[in-house]
């Protein structure tokens, strides 16, 4: 089964897989892309952000991803 993500006009997508990502976050790269994936899988904040229904399938929401970043940075600055 092939999912291809089509955007609606109009419309505001709240979720996207991977590569919807990469392409909204230039310089991001796969690697650095799982690494940070795991990462909110494990914290309790932000495990809802991120969602497996298959072992191939990974849908993220780009809200929760955001936010996930800006505490990623300040969690570093500390």
């Amino acid at each position: 089964m092939k999912i291809t993500y089509v955007p609606v006009s109009n419309s505001h997508a709240e979720w996207g897989d991977k590569k919807a990502i990469i392409k909204r976050y230039e310089g991001l790269n796969i690697y650095t892309l799982n690494r940070w994936l795991t990462e909110m899988r494990n914290n309790r904040r932000f495990r809802s952000g991120v969602i497996n229904p298959t072992h191939k399938l990974v849908w993220i929401n780009f809200q929760t991803f955001e936010e996930f970043l800006y505490w990623k940075q300040h969690h570093y600055l500390k």
